[in-house]
C-alpha cells in the first residue's frame, strides 16, 4: 500500500475514531448522525446541533489556512442559509506539525477564502451570499486541532473502559467493532438509519461478540491480533463434525482470488471434510458467472477434488444439485465420495440456499446477501480479507501472509 493511500485510509478512521468520541461523551439520549446532512458528524441535543467535520492532514508538517478553505467555504454556505438556528459549527483537524498554541481562524482568513481564486474551490466561493456575517459565523464556530492518530485511538479505548467495556475485551472486541458500526452506518441511504444514541451504541457493543473483520478494522494497527481473536471464535463451531456449512464468496476487492481460491476450497476439505463424521457436504456460492464457475471445477478436478454444479446437461436441476454424494470407504479413516463439494453460481441460483437452511453460513468479500433467509444460521462474515487471511482464521493455515 502506497504511503497516500495509508493517510487517506487513516484519514476515514481518524473521523470514525473522532466520532466515536462524540458518541461516548454524548448524553445517552442524545443523537449523533455519522455523516450528516450538515458535517462529517452531528449531534442533536435538545437545545442546540452542534456540526463537525474532521480533517486529517498527516502529511502536513505545518498548518496553511488554505488547506481549510474548503470546510470553511462548506460551513458559511449553511450559516448563510440557517441564520436562526441554533447551530454550533466544529471544524476538527489534525496536522502533524502543529502544536500549542494552536492557530486561530479569524476573519482574515474566512474573507481570503472567500477571495480564493482556486478553481477547485470556485463553486464553493460562489455559494456563499455577499454580505454575509462573519462575525456572528465566527461566534458559533470553533476551530479545533486534534491529537495523532494514535492518541485519539488511546482515548477511545479509556472512553470506552469508562463507558463499562470488560478492559480485556477492548482491544480485539469492543474497539473494532465500534469502528465497523461507523462505517457500516456511514454508507446508509437514510439519514434517520445514520442515526445512534450513546445508550443504543453501547447497548450494542455488549451484546456483540465476535470480532468484526471488515476493510477498515484490518486497517488498524491491531490487524494481526484481529485475525487471531477471530480465529478463535470461529474454532468453536469448525470443530463440529457434523455442521453443514454455506460459503457466499464476492471475488470483487479480494486480491488474491484468483491464485488462492482453489487452494482455500482444497485445504477446507482437507481439515473438516476427509472424515466418515463429516457427512454434510459444503456449498460454494461463487458471485461469478456459469464459465467461471465450470474453471473452478476443473482446477479442483486437477488437484483430485470433483465438485457438483446440479447440471444436467444445460439445465440446473436443484434435486439434483442437493442429492447425496455415494461414498465408499477408502483406506484408514479416508472416504471416497462421488463428490466433495456442491458448488453455484450466486447470481444465477443463490436464491435456492433457502431451500435447505444450513448451520453456518460464511460470507466472504461484500456479495449482496439480503434474500439469503439467515433466520435460526450462524452468520460469520469476513469481509475486507485476503484469502490467505480467511484460510488463517477458519484454522486451515497457520500463516496469514
Amino acid at each position: 500500500m502506497s504511503r497516500t493511500a495509508d493517510y487517506t485510509i487513516q484519514g476515514f478512521l481518524y473521523q470514525f475514531n473522532r466520532t466515536v468520541l462524540e458518541i461516548l461523551s454524548a448524553q445517552d439520549e442524545d443523537k449523533i448522525t455519522v455523516e450528516g446532512i450538515i458535517e462529517d458528524i452531528e449531534v442533536a441535543t435538545p437545545t442546540t446541533l452542534t456540526a463537525i467535520q474532521c480533517k486529517y492532514h498527516e502529511a502536513s508538517t505545518s498548518f496553511t489556512a488554505s488547506a481549510v478553505y474548503k470546510p470553511l467555504l462548506q460551513m458559511l454556505k449553511h450559516f448563510s442559509e440557517n441564520e436562526s438556528a441554533s447551530i454550533r459549527y466544529i471544524l476538527f483537524a489534525h496536522f502533524s506539525g502543529v502544536g500549542t498554541p494552536a492557530p486561530a481562524i479569524d476573519k482574515a482568513i474566512l474573507n481570503a477564502a472567500l477571495k480564493s481564486k482556486d478553481k477547485a474551490l470556485e463553486k464553493h466561493v460562489k455559494a456563499v451570499p455577499p454580505g454575509i456575517d462573519l462575525d456572528e459565523f465566527l461566534g458559533r464556530f470553533t476551530m479545533e486541532f486534534g491529537p495523532c492518530y494514535d492518541e485519539v485511538v488511546k482515548r477511545v479505548g479509556e472512553e470506552l473502559a469508562a463507558n463499562g467495556m470488560p478492559s480485556g475485551e477492548i482491544e480485539t472486541l469492543a474497539y473494532p467493532n465500534a469502528i465497523h458500526k461507523i462505517a457500516s452506518l456511514s454508507v446508509k441511504h437514510n439519514v434517520t438509519e445514520r442515526q445512534v444514541t450513546k445508550k443504543d451504541f453501547l447497548s450494542d457493543l455488549m451484546a456483540i461478540r465476535k470480532t468484526a473483520i471488515s476493510r477498515w478494522t484490518l486497517g488498524l494497527k491491531t490487524r494481526e491480533k484481529l485475525l487471531q481473536a477471530r480465529r478463535q471464535q470461529l474454532k468453536i463451531h469448525l470443530d463440529k463434525n457434523s455442521r453443514l456449512r454455506y460459503f457466499v464468496i464476492d471475488p470483487c476487492n479480494i486480491e488474491d482470488y484468483d491464485s488462492e481460491i482453489v487452494l482455500l476450497i482444497s485445504d477446507y476439505l482437507g481439515k473438516y471434510h476427509f472424515k466418515p463424521a463429516h457427512i454434510n457436504t459444503p456449498i460454494i456460492c461463487l458471485a461469478a458467472n456459469r464459465s467461471e464457475i465450470q474453471e473452478i471445477q476443473h482446477r479442483l478436478y486437477l488437484k483430485g477434488i470433483v465438485a457438483t454444479d446440479g447440471y444436467m446437461g444445460r439445465q440446473f436441476e436443484e434435486s439434483f444439485f442437493f442429492r447425496d454424494p455415494l461414498a465408499s470407504k477408502g483406506t484408514g479413516s479416508e472416504v471416497k465420495r462421488e463428490f466433495s463439494l456442491r458448488i453455484l453460481s450466486f447470481s444465477e441460483h443463490g436464491k435456492i440456499l433457502n431451500n435447505r437452511k444450513c448451520d453456518d453460513l460464511f460470507i466472504i468479500g461484500d456479495p449482496d446477501c439480503d434474500d439469503l433467509d439467515t433466520v435460526d444460521i450462524n452468520v460469520e462474515r469476513l469481509a475486507g480479507a485476503t484469502i490467505k487471511e480467511i484460510k488463517y482464521v477458519m484454522g486451515v493455515s497457520n500463516v496469514y501472509e
